[in-house]
């Protein structure tokens, strides 16, 4: 019930209030009119002032009701379909945005590269050695390893991996000593190939019991066993 309801309900039980008041009102005036008819005798001059006084009365409700305020209720607002004005700080901030915005080319990786990693390019099981940049002849001296072996074994890895469904890519490790990023480089390196899960770990090294040292058998320590053993560098293990 909404409050025009409650103003009307409440206008009619005051009016009802009021017609149930007037006929006693009216029945006590004209009973003192006719009182005094009798008392005074000047019955008909008193009677006419006692319907006068009644007519007025009536004439005076009837008025006073009638100035009674109306509710009238709001009318529903419809949603309004303006759109919102602009936010003035808007455009300035999308204008600064796209003039400090820079379109760089995405780095290629090199020859016989699949992606770049920390700026490393990233090699797999199809990529052809001759390809890849070796290290410098300072460099292989200061710090005496053989880059051919260290491919080789890459390349194997990888390849024996692909064929057990993994992903062994690599990245040149020199490359990384010379820059001072290996643990990032690395990091994302395994991450890029999913090495982190023990199916991977077990392909590539072998079962967590396999036997080392003396006993160590290049056929029980994964992909990277065969090609280990197939580089010559059973030794090394």
């Amino acid at each position: 019930m909404n409050m025009q309801h409650l103003l009307d309900d409440e206008r009619q039980r005051e009016h009802q209030r009021t017609q149930r008041r007037m006929p006693r009102h009216r029945l006590a005036l004209l009973l003192g009119a006719v009182g005094a008819v009798i008392a005074i005798g000047t019955g008909s001059a008193l009677a006419a002032a006692a319907v006068a006084s009644i007519t007025e009365r009536d004439e005076l409700n009837a008025v006073a009701e009638a100035s009674l305020p109306v509710f009238t209720p709001p009318a529903e607002l419809e949603p309004s379909t303006t759109p919102p004005a602009p936010n003035p700080t808007e455009a300035p901030a999308a204008a600064a945005a796209e003039e400090t915005a820079v379109v760089e080319d995405p780095v290629e990786p090199d020859p016989g590269g699949i992606a770049i990693i920390h700026g490393h390019t990233v090699y797999d099981e199809n990529t052809d050695l001759a390809l890849i940049p070796r290290p410098s002849a300072e460099f292989v001296q200061e710090w005496a390893f053989d880059a051919e072996v260290i491919l080789m074994q890459n390349h194997l890895d990888a390849v024996c991996m692909a064929e057990k469904g993994f992903k062994a890519a690599y990245i040149l490790l020199w490359e990384t000593w010379e820059q001072g990023d290996t643990m990032q480089a690395v990091g994302a390196l395994d991450t890029f190939n999913e090495s982190r899960n023990p199916e991977w770990q077990e392909a590539m090294w072998g079962a967590d019991d396999q036997p080392l040292g003396d006993a160590y058998d290049w056929q029980q320590a994964g992909c990277h066993g065969a090609s280990v053993h197939h580089t010559g560098m059973d030794d090394a293990n």
